[in-house]
C-alpha cells in the first residue's frame, strides 16, 4: 500500500497520480492499493488556492502532461473544496477499487473538463459519468457524514508531519514530496527546474514489495 496525502485541487498532486496509476498499470501490480488521504488546504493554509495561481500552476505542468489539462475558466475555481473531498470518502466508501477510479475522475473534471466541483451538482454529474448511485452521494453530501473522516485525515497529517500536498508515504515510512519534480518560483511563476517521473516506477516496486 501507498499512502497519498493530497488536495484534490492541487494539480501538482493529479499528475502523481495520473503518474502512479499510469505506473501500476504498467508494471502489472494489481494488487497496489493506493490509500488517498485527504489534505484540505485551505484548512492548513486557511484559504483555498486562488484561480490565478492555479492557473499558473497548470500552465507548467501542462508541460510535462499535455494531455491531462485544458486552460482554467476562473468561473469554475470553487472557493471551498471540501464537499469535494466528502464525495471521494464517499466513493472509497463504496469499495477501494471504485474509490481510486472516482478520486482520478474528480481531478480530472477539474483540471481537464472545467467542473466546479464546489458545486452539489457537479460532484453528482462526475459520479453519473462514472456509473455510481448519485442518490446515494447526494445524501451523503447532504448530510455531512465524511465530514469528520475528512478532519480526522487532516490531524493525522500535522501529526505525522505531513509538509504538503502531494506527499507520498511508503510502508517502510519513507515520504516523498512532490515526487521527481522540482521546481522554482520566479515572481509566483512556477518554472520547472527538474522532472524525473522514472522515479514512479521505484515508488510502485517498493510499495509492491511491501505489500
Amino acid at each position: 500500500m501507498i499512502t497519498i496525502w493530497s488536495d484534490i485541487h492541487c494539480p501538482w498532486a493529479y499528475v502523481a497520480l495520473l503518474r502512479l496509476h499510469r505506473m501500476r498499470d504498467h508494471l502489472g501490480a494489481d494488487q497496489l492499493i493506493f490509500d488517498l488521504r485527504s489534505y484540505p488546504r485551505e484548512l492548513v493554509a486557511g484559504n483555498e488556492i486562488s484561480a490565478e495561481a492555479a492557473q499558473r500552476e497548470v500552465v507548467a505542468l501542462a508541460q510535462l502532461e499535455p494531455t491531462a489539462f485544458s486552460a482554467l475558466q476562473s468561473e469554475a475555481w470553487p472557493t471551498s473544496n471540501l464537499a469535494a473531498f466528502e464525495a471521494q470518502k464517499w466513493g472509497f466508501s463504496q469499495g477501494q477499487e471504485i474509490g481510486e477510479s472516482f478520486d482520478l475522475a474528480l481531478r480530472r473534471a477539474v483540471f481537464l473538463h472545467g467542473h466546479n466541483l464546489g458545486v452539489r451538482n457537479e460532484l453528482l454529474a462526475v459520479a453519473d459519468l462514472e456509473g455510481l448511485m448519485t442518490d446515494q452521494l447526494g445524501s451523503a453530501l447532504d448530510d455531512g457524514r465524511f465530514r469528520k473522516a475528512v478532519i480526522t485525515d487532516l490531524n493525522e497529517a500535522i501529526d505525522q508531519g505531513i509538509i504538503g500536498s502531494p506527499q507520498v508515504v511508503l510502508p517502510d515510512g519513507t515520504s516523498h514530496h512532490n515526487p521527481g519534480i522540482t521546481y522554482r518560483e520566479e515572481r509566483g511563476i512556477p518554472i520547472i527546474v527538474s522532472d524525473h517521473p522514472s522515479v514512479y516506477e521505484e515508488l510502485v516496486q517498493v510499495g509492491t514489495v511491501e505489500d
